[in-house]
């Protein structure tokens, strides 16, 4: 009996080791044993989308769709149709763009988190080309910050992020198209951090011009004084104003640009490249050598339709498109979506027509003494077409027309109130001397903390003048020539009168100098004017860019040092 269960055992143990190794010798992914002749239908073969495949004449795995026939969107994603190569590469970066605007913060944040997990082991944290794996002999990418890279069209870069190129291997199988979108983003985020130079074409005195219109002058008017919207922003600056212009430098006003100052001023760092924030800074200070006349303001005649009028008083808040700037919108949250259908059912005809003439809230001022001869009607036609896709592209600026003629100038000649055109060419003042300069620019930032409250920024006190009406206005020619710097002087110190209070306690004598240094410059020009003409422009913008070549060296400097 006990070698019958030692032999039954024993016959268990074999058939449960011969099954075990059965099935640790066996290839799942072969199908089951076929009991058919017919086993080829079990194993049909599978090629790859881009492989060749015999069974067609063009030998070519991936059909065409048939005629006729609709193609099928996934995820809201159209199939691409484009080959891995080269040209389709190139074709690439002409039909297809970004979905997403350099704006879009969650999808830069996105782009950074790609860009971290996949890029940066090969192309480096900065895009340089020197990423941990070409430590180990790996051939170097490409630098994201040359030309080719800078200037290759976000299509372009599209394609090699799905198909590869040279020793780049595709990573759309990784990557949703979403992504690998959003990492094109966070390059170009990149690329205007660490480049150079950025501008596809060069930067001249009339691209800038354009470019000054398109987003400056909803604000600062086309004669730079801010005087359109001065009711609403009473600190906007009268560029205009020599004390204003002196008391900033040129690096100054280009960190105003490319940061911003908010609430407020939006930060043009994503839209606009570093020339082109370079070339503005120069274009501002062309004002200093202006004065705002009765040809400041466009002059809406006749001949001008309702397009025209959005183009000069509308385009810089409410863009192209009627979606509304998105720069602008950071700042001024209520800049209504002219594309949005319930914003459209919310407003009447009526509505648009009161804002449009008398204005509404903050920012949108009237427009009734500026539409000319243009119906109010038209304008609200134009609202209305938005939403079915109305595009309204910038107008053209009018290149700076060549400077007059010199001729001999006699004091006696000159009236004593003319209008200047803001590009004549005159008699150039003497330029002011560096120590000047600095001791205006130290009294600007005496002025900021002591007097702005009562004298306002551009010096005129027409802020306080209805409960102060004996408030100076340092802009007043006359004034500036009855006043003595020992008489400001003591002012200052002293105080004066019942509203003027004494500041010996708080600046001192030398900081008293400046500030009267500052006043000073409110008053008729000491500054020589500004480039004007293409050669002068150039040569302001090429000095611009070696004082921030320079200044990027020295910060360079400061971070390579041992903490």
């Amino acid at each position: 009996m006990v070698g019958y269960r030692l032999n039954l055992f024993l016959l268990v143990l074999v058939v449960g080791i011969a099954a075990a190794g059965w099935a640790l010798e066996r290839d799942f992914k072969d199908p089951n044993y076929e009991s058919i002749v017919e086993g080829q239908m079990a194993r049909s073969p599978a090629y790859d989308s881009f492989a060749p495949n015999p069974n067609f004449p063009d030998g070519s795995t991936l059909r065409q769709p048939p005629a006729d026939t609709v193609v099928h969107v996934v995820h809201g994603q159209r199939p691409l149709s484009y080959a891995a190569s080269p040209e389709d590469a190139v074709r690439a970066g002409l039909e297809l763009q970004n979905p997403f605007l350099e704006t879009d913060d969650a999808r830069q944040l996105r782009g950074s988190v790609v860009f971290a997990n996949f890029c940066k082991v090969c192309h480096g944290p900065l895009g340089l080309g020197a990423g941990p794996v070409t430590q180990g002999g790996f051939p170097p990418p490409p630098s994201l910050m040359v030309d080719r890279s800078l200037h290759m069209p976000d299509g372009q870069m599209f394609h090699i992020l799905t198909y590869g190129q040279g020793n780049m291997p595709a990573i759309a199988a990784q990557l949703s198209p979403e992504d690998r979108w959003s990492a094109i983003l966070y390059v170009r985020q990149l690329q205007k951090v660490q480049a150079p130079y950025r501008s596809p074409v060069p930067v001249t005195l009339q691209s800038v011009a354009a470019l000054f219109k398109q987003n400056c002058t909803a604000c600062h008017g086309e004669d730079g004084t801010g005087s359109v919207i001065r009711k609403a922003l009473p600190n906007i600056p009268d560029f205009t104003n020599l004390g204003w212009q002196v008391a900033q430098t040129e690096l100054a006003i280009v960190n105003q640009i490319d940061y911003g100052s908010q609430p407020l001023m939006p930060s043009f760092r994503y839209k606009l490249t570093r020339d082109q924030i370079q070339g503005l800074a120069v274009y501002v200070r062309s004002f200093s050598g202006r004065k705002a006349g009765p040809s400041a303001q466009p002059l809406l005649t006749s001949h001008m339709s309702a397009v025209s009028v959005y183009q000069n008083l509308c385009f810089a808040c409410h863009d192209k498109t009627g979606h509304g700037d998105p720069l602008m919108r950071n700042s001024m949250k209520e800049i209504p979506d002219f594309t949005s259908a319930a914003w459209q059912k919310t407003r009447s005809d009526q509505d648009l027509m009161h804002s449009i003439l008398d204005g509404k809230g903050t920012f949108m001022l009237p427009m009734k003494d500026k539409l000319g001869t243009v119906d109010v009607k038209d304008m609200v036609a134009l609202v209305r077409a938005f939403p079915k896709g109305q595009i309204i592209e910038p107008a053209p600026a009018k290149a700076p027309g060549p400077p007059a003629p010199e001729k001999a100038i006699r004091t006696a000649d000159v009236p004593k109130v003319a209008p200047e055109d803001p590009f004549a060419k005159k008699v150039p003042p003497p330029a002011l001397s560096g120590e000047l300069a600095a001791r205006i620019r130290t009294g600007a930032a005496i002025f900021q903390q002591y007097c702005i409250v009562c004298h306002g920024p551009d010096g005129t006190g027409n802020l306080m003048r209805a409960s102060m009406p004996a408030i100076p206005n340092f802009t007043d020619s006359a004034w500036q020539q009855q006043k003595e710097n020992a008489e400001l002087n003591a002012s200052i110190l002293n105080g004066k009168g019942t509203l003027m209070p004494a500041n010996s306690g708080r600046v001192t004598p030398d900081q008293t100098r400046d500030l009267v240094a500052y006043i000073r410059a409110f008053g008729p020009s000491t500054l020589t004017p500004a480039p004007v003409t293409d050669s002068q422009f150039d040569r302001s913008f090429r000095q611009l860019q070696q004082q921030w070549d320079e200044l990027e060296r020295e910060l360079q400097k400061i971070k390579s040092q041992p903490k």
